[in-house]
């Protein structure tokens, strides 16, 4: 896995999520080169598809599900692109959860944040696809394969953030711009048939960091840590897609309480007050009883510290991945939600 230099101050990863099963690559291992020099985008400059040999995205993609490389007929030394079209959210904690710590327990502390926030009258899997219709926070994915031979086989991915950009096109064959402002990431991974999954991290190893657009109160960048991501084959898509990762207790506790004080203000002025979701939210938040809910206030609520509290210990003094379920201190929130992806095209800025 790559380690991504500082970005305003936090490392991170820009993963390209779509609905679809991923595969789990092994946490610091150093991919092999199949999409260019080390640390530079494949696509080159002008604007130049990433794909290899300038071919179609969308033509690629169109073999996946003939039969090569395994069931998910692809074919050696070739590159396939995608956008993800769907973010699919948990509704409690159990959905989309895997063991992080190692407790043999699943962890998904989100599913119970977006369950608590619809008890407070926000529709959370609108808000998030609302976001991606409008073409904010779009995760783009490339998967190289880098020869056709018997399954299991290796493939790499390299993920991106595209640049946001109104209407965008998810039937199959929509071009995206990389965000070169935002780091972008390369992973290792095994191809089992249609199936891709990512090999869990060893203690020591730095995992990969990812920026992700959560739909926490208002729509959100949060900085996580990678630690699982899968996803399937069928046709032209990826399917049944779930990404599991974490968020430093800092970032959340930096980030959150801002964005869902901003949210409640937004929803709870005027004649919206008087709502029974707001004068809960009202009742529950609004320490000085002004009316306003402000982000120490959600800070200091039993309530809101509750729900963001880190469920899990993942990190050691150096930021390495060193899981302890017996901690009493926890420093991670543990994140799940399941995704699609559709063939795209993926171009670098001009």
């Amino acid at each position: 896995m790559t380690t991504m230099t500082p970005w305003g101050g936090q490392r991170g990863l820009v993963l390209v999520l779509s609905g679809v099963g991923l595969a789990l690559t092994r946490c610091g291992s150093a991919p092999v080169d199949y999409f260019g020099e080390p640390g530079v985008n494949a696509a080159g400059k002008g604007g130049a598809s990433v794909s290899s040999a300038g071919s179609s995205a969308n033509a690629r993609a169109g073999s996946v599900g003939v039969d090569a490389a395994g069931a998910a007929g692809l074919t050696g030394n070739e590159s396939y692109e995608f956008v993800f079209d769907s973010q699919i959210l948990p509704t409690s904690g159990n959905d989309y959860a895997l063991d992080l710590d190692g407790d043999g327990g699943p962890n998904n502390a989100y599913g119970g944040v977006i369950s608590a926030l619809t008890s407070y009258g926000f529709d959370a899997q609108t808000a998030a696809d609302a976001e991606l219709a409008a073409g904010r926070g779009l995760q783009l994915l490339a998967l190289g394969v880098p020869r056709a031979n018997s399954a299991p086989s290796s493939a790499t991915l390299e993920l991106w953030r595209a640049q946001d950009q109104a209407a965008p096109d998810f039937a199959g064959a929509g071009s995206f711009v990389i965000d070169s402002g935002v780091p972008s990431a390369r992973l290792d991974a095994i191809l089992n048939g249609r199936e891709l999954k990512s090999v869990r991290a060893a203690a020591g190893e730095t995992l990969p960091r990812l920026l992700l657009h959560l739909p926490l109160g208002g729509a959100l960048d949060l900085p996580v840590s990678v630690c699982s991501i899968s996803f399937e084959f069928a046709g032209t898509r990826l399917i049944g897609g779930q990404l599991n990762a974490a968020a430093l207790a800092s970032d959340v506790d930096a980030i959150v309480p801002p964005a869902l004080a901003a949210e409640f203000d937004r929803r709870c002025t005027g004649a919206n007050v008087q709502s029974e979701s707001c004068q809960t939210v009202l009742t529950l938040f609004d320490s000085n009883q002004d009316r306003h809910i402000s982000a120490d206030e959600l800070r200091t609520s039993s309530p809101v510290k509750a729900l963001l509290a880190p469920d899990v210990k993942l990190f050691d003094a150096q930021a390495k991945f060193a899981p302890d379920s017996a901690a009493k201190v926890k420093d991670a929130l543990s994140i799940g939600f399941g995704f699609t992806a559709v063939a795209a095209q993926i171009k670098q800025p001009p």
